[in-house]
């Protein structure tokens, strides 16, 4: 395996650190079909899904994150009102509700997780 150690990213216009490459990338994403048998159609960084309950998911990371301290940003497709809650190094758990407040299985979920790996 080779090793490419830069300090500047360019495009022959503009010149970017690499720590803001590195730093600034997403370090997980997933879309997933919530509904029925929990699917996941396409990821990075993300090994499987749970389906716990009626809207309550339980993504799991390929790579671990370096703690429980991360950004999290995750929609659907319907009205989906959403959060996630105890985030850990492996995986975090994510709700879905909607406007009535009941929670809801969504056919298109989508996440992305922003922070440092382990």
């Amino acid at each position: 395996m080779s090793t490419l150690n830069v300090a500047n990213v360019t495009d022959g216009t503009t010149s970017v650190p690499t720590g803001y490459v590195v730093n600034g990338s997403a370090k997980a994403w997933i879309q997933f079909n919530g509904i029925n048998t929990v699917a996941i159609s396409d990821s990075f960084n993300f090994s499987s899904v749970t389906d716990n309950a009626v809207g309550w998911y339980l993504p799991q990371f390929t790579n671990n994150m370096g703690s429980g301290v991360y950004g999290i940003q995750s929609h659907d497709h319907s009205y989906g009102n959403g959060w996630t809650e105890s985030n850990s190094t492996t995986g975090y758990s994510m709700r879905r509700r909607n406007e009535t407040g009941s929670y809801i299985d969504s056919s298109k979920i989508w996440s992305l997780v922003h922070g440092d790996l382990a």
